[in-house]
């Protein structure tokens, strides 16, 4: 039986209602996953559907809803943070409504058209810290989304317990990450499915970063990074359970090292 690291509880980007869940659960099951890590929903909608999945023999673990700044990337993920001062409220509500982890968005996505290659969003270095320090007091790990080598940077001078994506991630922080003992899931096959829509210019853009991004697994699983397999499975394109299995297809060999 299989765990997925990194799942959303949509269908083709959109949000499922307790009908449509089903074929969520069915998928998983069909795939022998046992074990999933909900990414987060507006709604929180992994408190409402634990239950189900546990009478369905899967163990859903979820932030419920994440954490994202201001009118940066992460509006369908979860709740905005206009003031530091809303931190504790929110990681409080959090906690009593059961969260098996925090998360927080430090960056934007992968973009060929955004300066930089990655889009807007994320918070301070000291923003994220605080982030971390208030989870912590709840003895909450945090799941970062990041991408972008400044912002993991940060990510992981904070103290974050996992890396998301991280694309463009350099060798540096890879020994940070092994230093301080932080995972990394890093979702290759969702830009590859997201590349395949694109013009054949644009895709080239997208195989050179996938390139690039698996060089950098390679280079952390030799010196004994915890890499996880992660689907992003919900976003648009991404089949629960069938995506998977093409991740875990693409890190076979970098984690039989």
């Amino acid at each position: 039986m299989y765990t997925d690291y990194h799942i959303h509880l949509f269908i083709d980007g959109t949000p499922v209602d307790l009908e449509k869940l089903s074929l969520i659960i069915d998928a998983l099951k069909e795939a022998e996953i046992s074990e999933v890590y909900d990414m987060g929903s507006k709604n929180a909608a992994g408190f409402q559907y634990r239950e189900v999945f546990e009478e369905n023999g899967i163990r859903l673990k979820t932030c419920g809803f994440a954490l994202y700044k201001g009118s940066g990337y992460g509006r369908f993920l979860g709740r905005a943070i206009d003031s530091m001062d809303e931190v504790p409220v929110l990681i409080d509500e959090l906690y009593r409504k059961g969260a098996d982890f925090i998360k927080v968005v430090n960056s934007g996505v992968v973009s060929h058209r955004a300066k930089g290659f990655v889009t807007e969003g994320g918070f301070s270095g000291e923003e994220l810290e605080y982030i971390v320090k208030e989870a912590r007091k709840r003895s909450l790990p945090v799941i970062c989304h990041v991408n972008s080598d400044g912002k993991i940077r940060e990510a992981l001078i904070a103290g974050v317990d996992s890396i998301e994506h991280g694309f463009f991630i350099n060798k540096e922080s890879i020994h940070i990450m092994k230093e301080k003992g932080i995972s990394w899931t890093p979702t290759v096959y969702a830009l590859l499915r997201y590349s395949r829509e694109l013009s054949q210019t644009s895709r080239a853009f997208y195989e050179g970063v996938i390139g690039e991004h698996l060089r950098m697994i390679s280079y952390a699983t030799d010196i004994g990074v915890r890499v996880n397999i992660g689907s992003d499975s919900g976003s648009r394109g991404l089949r629960h359970g069938v995506s998977y299995h093409k991740e875990r297809a693409i890190l076979s060999d970098y984690l039989r090292k």
